[in-house]
């Protein structure tokens, strides 16, 4: 499964992720692949919950960032 044409599968997506919020020191820094680009709907369904279930065991929905909100780049994925 891939979300674009010109993105790795989402599983490697996910690795790189991990991989650079541990060289930003263990924290989530914003960039333009982020999931918080997306609408709150969509970052909830991403995470497998509807947002009836988040709303009611979570609390408000997640916030969509926008492009000014951006701390760093992207992180780089490895190709096989």
């Amino acid at each position: 499964m891939t979300t674009q044409p010109d993105k790795p599968p989402l599983p490697d997506l996910f690795a790189a992720a991990l991989r650079k919020r541990d060289e930003d020191g263990g924290r989530h820094l914003h960039h333009r692949d982020c999931i918080h680009n997306l609408p709150p709907e969509r970052q909830v369904a991403m995470r497998g919950k509807t947002t009836e279930w988040w709303t009611r065991i979570i609390g408000p929905l997640p916030v969509q960032i926008t492009p000014d909100q951006w701390e760093t780049e992207p992180p780089k994925w490895e190709t096989p």
